[in-house]
């Protein structure tokens, strides 16, 4: 993993062009950013999550976000899921509902990095596609901290928080991203995100690379790919895909 991470930072500080970084869609980690007073950030995805015996695709994963004043972003997000297994059956459902408040506490022109919190509630939607395995049985709450600073030509956002998992044993979740922007409508990312149990068991650990292309003022295409540095026997995801359109008005 630290090797990982010294190589992503060495290929972002390389870069010609002034670099940034910024989490969210299409990567699991998020950043401190908000879209603005008054402006929206929707973005429709496709994403797959293949294991050894297993694909979990949400086609689509609708997350709608809006910016409430400057520092503030509201959030509502659910994706219809399609879980294949390795005998052929598919078992289609709707997924856990997400919504969330961010507040970005910190401002990075004034104190040299920004920072933000962003409290997270999954909520089960359906009762079916919980008993189907598509689905948690049980709420999770997510208590996540937010962080980007630059450093010369590289800026780091990291992310850690507590999930609290209604059944089940308890989280925590960290992550680092860099992003280098090529030109002015290409950027391209780098991620390392985990998930353990509070005691740091049973720890998943992702290895993410992608970008985003800008198509116009209003539209962005997203991309990203990875998998587990775990091995799959493990059952830890072999593939990640992320393709998707972040419309902002």
């Amino acid at each position: 993993m630290i090797l990982l991470l010294f190589l992503v930072a060495v290929c972002v500080a390389a870069l010609p062009r002034r670099v940034i970084a910024q989490g969210g869609p299409p990567l699991i980690t998020d950043d401190p950013e908000t879209p603005g007073n008054g402006h929206w950030e929707i973005n429709v995805a496709w994403k797959l999550s293949q294991k050894q015996d297993e694909r979990l695709f949400a086609i689509p994963l609708l997350d709608i976000n809006y910016g409430f004043g400057e520092h503030v972003q509201l959030k509502a997000e659910v994706p219809w899921l399609v879980l294949q297994d390795r005998r052929g059956g598919t078992q289609p459902g709707l997924g856990s509902a997400n919504f969330g408040v961010k507040w970005r506490f910190l401002d990075k022109d004034r104190h040299g990095f920004a920072m933000s919190t962003y409290p997270q509630l999954e909520i089960r939607t359906s009762a079916s596609s919980a008993r189907r395995g598509l689905i948690e049985q049980g709420s999770e709450l997510l208590l996540p901290v937010e962080i980007s600073r630059e450093l010369g030509r590289v800026t780091i956002n990291g992310e850690f928080g507590y999930q609290v998992v209604q059944r089940e044993k308890d989280e925590v979740i960290y992550g680092l991203v860099v992003a280098g922007e090529i030109n002015k409508r290409l950027e391209l990312l780098g991620e390392i995100h985990g998930t353990a149990k509070r005691n740091f068991a049973e720890e998943e650990l992702i290895f993410n690379v992608g970008g985003r292309f800008k198509m116009s003022k209003h539209y962005t295409l997203l991309f990203s790919s990875g998998r587990s540095l775990r091995r799959a026997a493990t059952g830890q995801p072999t593939l990640l895909a992320y393709v998707g359109a972040q419309f902002n008005f």
